[in-house]
């Protein structure tokens, strides 16, 4: 990139540092000249880059995070192209990674504590809007001096609507954090990022990654084959509370995983939004950490009962709970933003070996809340259903990549709210993918039938001949015989053999559910 030489980018960013820069990307320190203020910018020349893929992970990444507003995620400030180029603008935190605080701070356990609650704070915000992270790990956990932790790089992540058409089997994220699931390419839910999120947390108690090996095969050999009673021994060291929850968040298993953050919290016996106060100082004595905590606490309630006691007496219709202000859009820019940021680095470590995510397409300008009115936006809870799955014939049940044995299922199979794909695999046929869609607290069925999703060829052969049907054998013919096939929209490749003549080649067509009849004579021929 390095035509962008100018101090000002985009005719608002002023340029204060390059952070990193290379060919086909940039990340810069900058000061935003309409809202004063430090931000991080991010650009990218859409035309230089060799894989189209990065440039839709990086809208995507501007789009995600443009939903989403919490205290623990990164906020987006705008975004848009200028020429041939595409940039995000980020607010700045004064800090580091938690990759490197893990190097530079010795962590008292209250403060791993605190970092833990923050992290999945922002984790559960995200999966309650639909959002799934999948590159879950420290390099993108940013914490500022008073270790208050905001998760960042939404470039891998999904929404709803894009986990849904992406190819469910696409492989995206870094070795050693990824989920057994993500690992095999099966489609990712809420549970999958709390894997990846139980291996950062393994670390911050540990200082161990339990999964990282010599190289990235050995690692996810490492994730396949997880020995649970090993990872068991290696947190000896850690209070019981904390060895439970990071085991159950690395179960191989997804079924015996927690299915949500709140989960989490339930057994550390905290409430999610608690308040978790810590000193600058990691030195600081615990004893005069509770007073300061206290001194805080009641400063807090003080200013809460100043501000509280007016504004209810000037309207005393108004109920406790206060209706979201609406959330304005500005274009390009916003008007305030709550904290100081920073943005994540370049990607340089993360594993992409299909590259099937499917673009997005617009640009989309971020909303923004003002300072001095916004209302965090309610959160959709996250519901569970139930699937009951039969099939003609029957056959072996995957959904999402796990194992759940084979039709017809006496248990109903419970799952996230939201769609699944459920493979079938039958003795004879070519395995069947259908997508259900499960509603909270409603049974959902499947009655599936293999035949329904193939076309036929009821085939006669004199004397006698093997057929293929695309290079693969599919009978042995004496007599009319019916033969599945899978429909396709194009020419299907028909050859058959009998070593006493010259093999029959042909062609034909075939739609889901027709049966076309097929007769040959190697004697006339």
């Amino acid at each position: 990139m390095t035509s962008l030489t100018s101090e000002i980018l985009f005719e608002k960013f002023q340029i204060i540092e390059v952070l990193k820069k290379d060919e086909h990307a940039a990340v810069f320190l900058a000061n935003h000249i309409y809202l004063s203020k430090k931000i991080i910018l991010k650009v990218l020349n859409t035309q230089k880059i060799p894989d189209p893929s990065v440039v839709e992970r990086f809208k995507r990444e501007a789009k995600i995070l443009a939903r989403l507003d919490h205290p623990n995620i990164i906020k987006v400030l705008d975004f848009g192209t200028s020429k041939e180029y595409f940039y995000i603008s980020f607010e700045y935190i004064e800090g580091e990674s938690l990759r490197n605080a893990f190097k530079t701070k010795n962590l008292t356990l209250e403060q791993k504590e605190h970092l833990m609650i923050q992290l999945l704070r922002g984790l559960g915000y995200a999966h309650a809007n639909q959002i799934i992270h999948r590159d879950i790990k420290p390099e993108n956990v940013f914490i500022d001096k008073n270790l208050n932790a905001k998760l960042g790089d939404f470039g891998l992540a999904l929404s709803a609507e894009d986990n849904f058409v992406t190819n469910p089997y696409s492989i995206v994220g870094t070795p050693s954090y990824m989920s057994p699931e993500q690992v095999r390419g099966a489609k990712l839910t809420a549970q999958s990022d709390l894997f990846s999120a139980g291996v950062v947390l393994f670390e911050l108690f540990s200082g161990k990654n339990p999964f990282l090996k010599d190289n990235v095969s050995m690692t996810l050999n490492e994730i396949i084959g997880i020995n649970e009673s090993s990872l068991e021994g290696k947190l000896n060291e850690i209070p019981e509370k904390y060895r439970n929850v990071l085991l159950k968040l690395l179960k191989k298993n997804i079924n015996q995983r927690y299915l949500t953050v709140d989960e989490v919290f339930k057994d550390l016996n905290i409430q999610p939004d608690q308040a978790t106060l810590i000193l600058n100082n990691v030195h600081k004595d615990s004893g005069r950490t509770k007073l300061v905590a206290l001194v805080l606490a009641a400063v807090v309630l003080i200013i809460a009962g100043i501000v509280f006691i007016p504004r209810y007496e000037k309207n005393p219709s108004n109920s406790i709970q206060e209706k979201p202000q609406q959330v304005s859009n500005q274009g390009n820019e916003t008007n305030q933003s709550k904290s100081i940021a920073a943005e994540p680095d370049l990607k340089k470590d993360q594993v992409d070996l299909t590259k099937t995510d499917k673009p997005l397409v617009g640009n989309e300008s971020a909303q923004q809340q003002n300072q001095n009115t916004a209302v965090q936006p309610p959160v959709k809870s996250i519901g569970y259903g139930a699937l009951l799955i039969d099939s003609q014939p029957w056959s072996q049940i995957s959904i999402d990549g796990q194992d759940f044995g084979a039709t017809p299922t006496t248990n109903p199979i419970r799952l996230l709210e939201g769609e699944h794909t459920v493979k079938l695999v039958a003795q004879n046929y070519p395995p069947q993918f259908e997508t259900v869609l499960i509603k909270a607290d409603k049974p959902t069925k499947l009655n599936f039938s293999f035949d329904s999703k193939m076309g036929f060829i009821r085939c006669s052969v004199l004397p006698w001949g093997d057929v293929y049907i695309n290079g693969e054998l599919k009978a042995e013919v004496y007599a009319p015989k019916l033969i599945r096939v899978l429909p396709h929209p194009d020419w299907v490749h028909m050859i058959i053999r009998n070593p006493g003549f010259k093999d029959i080649d042909t062609t034909f067509r075939v739609s889901k559910g027709d049966t076309v009849n097929l007769k040959f004579d190697f004697l006339k021929k």
